[in-house]
């Protein structure tokens, strides 16, 4: 039982460490394409972008998965785990609405939302690779390919604006 309860238990971290993570890149790079918007647009866009996007990460793995529990508890259970998938979005926006509100330009302003998401994706990133007892070169090896794998999705989402 205690074993069952502690794979559980590291299961739903890794799932939340996984949501966190694909979060932050979907902040990132709907922040990074919004520099024509207003500033009430890239709230809406940020937010419903990582809703929809939260929804269907929680209806595939709801999907997906082989528990003998009721769907309705299934459905709850990923509900949970894969909420840091939106909450990640809540600190680029916050940066963004006070940079903004002290007079920062826009296109500034979701430059450093972005840098929040990407570096919020890192350090996340690097503590799921520390927990996982990865040796300290593929810790840091974890935390380079989280920044390249960000700078490449701006970049592309960059090249496509």
């Amino acid at each position: 039982m205690d074993t069952e309860r502690q794979r559980r238990l590291s299961t739903d971290t890794a799932e939340r460490i996984s949501a966190g993570c694909y979060g932050a890149l979907v902040s990132a790079s709907t922040l990074i394409g919004l520099g024509e918007a207003d500033l009430s647009d890239v709230i809406l866009v940020v937010a419903l972008t990582n809703l929809v996007y939260f929804a269907t990460h929680v209806f595939a793995y709801t999907l997906g998965d082989t528990s003998p529990g009721r769907p309705s508890k299934i459905l709850r259970h990923h509900l949970a785990v894969g909420a840091p998938m939106v909450s990640v979005t809540f600190l680029p926006l916050l940066v963004v609405v006070l940079l903004v509100a002290f007079g920062v330009g826009l296109g500034t302003a979701l430059l450093w939302g972005v840098g929040v998401a990407v570096a919020y994706l890192v350090v996340v990133a690097t503590a799921g690779a520390r927990l996982r007892g990865s040796s300290a070169p593929v810790v840091a090896l974890t935390a380079v390919g989280a920044a390249l794998v960000s700078a490449l999705l701006i970049v592309a989402k960059l090249l496509l604006h």
